[in-house]
Order: C-alpha cells, then structure tokens, then sequence
C-alpha cells in the first residue's frame, strides 16, 4: 500500500494506493490511527482511487477511525472511489452514513 499526503487550504488529504488486505491491513490501521490522533478537530480527506481491494478489516478500520473523527468533533472524508470500492460500500450501507464525494474538488467544496 502506497500513501501520499498533501495539504490544499490547510485540509490534509491522504491518498491511498494499492490494496487493503491482510499483508496491509496494520500499516493501514496504524495510519488512519495516527490520522485520528494528529487531526483532532479537523477535517482530512481519504482519496481511494488508488485502492483496487479492501478487505472486512479495512472497512472495520474506517468505520472506527471515523468515529474517532466524530468523537473529536472532526471530519474524516471519503472521495474517488473505484467502482469495486463503491459497490462494497454501497452493500453494506456504509454510503449512508460515511461523508463520500466523487472527486476530491467536490469533498473540498463541501468544507
């Protein structure tokens, strides 16, 4: 898994490459841990449009770091899911409730 971080207007994005799976599952989790913790009342954008695989651990992850956002009063955002991605999103319902947007210039401009 690949990661690459920028900041555009003081809102970090981190974009994801690769595949979330067992190999990768806790460099995964240590990084959306350490997101959690450095962003406390923050908003951080997730760009996944490098992410071809996520398994049921990588979903349990976002979930629990996206609490982690909420408790604190911060946002953590999803944008440019692949298809495959969507659709896994899309069938456990996690769309209903996780901030998702198409593109990173749409999550954007929603903050």
């Amino acid at each position: 898994m690949k990661v690459e971080k920028k900041e555009v207007e003081g809102i970090k994005i981190v974009k994801l490459t690769g595949q979330i799976r067992i190999s990768t599952q806790n460099e995964f989790k240590d990084l959306m841990d350490s997101l959690a913790k450095e962003n406390e009342g923050k908003s951080v954008i997730i760009s996944l449009d490098g992410v071809i695989y996520m398994n049921s651990a990588g979903l349990g992850i976002i979930i629990d770091t996206y609490k982690k956002f909420k408790e604190k009063k911060g946002r953590m955002i999803l944008c440019n899911l692949t298809p495959d991605i969507s659709k896994l999103f899309e069938v456990t319902r996690l769309n209903r409730f996780l901030e998702i947007y198409n593109t990173e210039n749409e999550a954007l401009s929603k903050l």
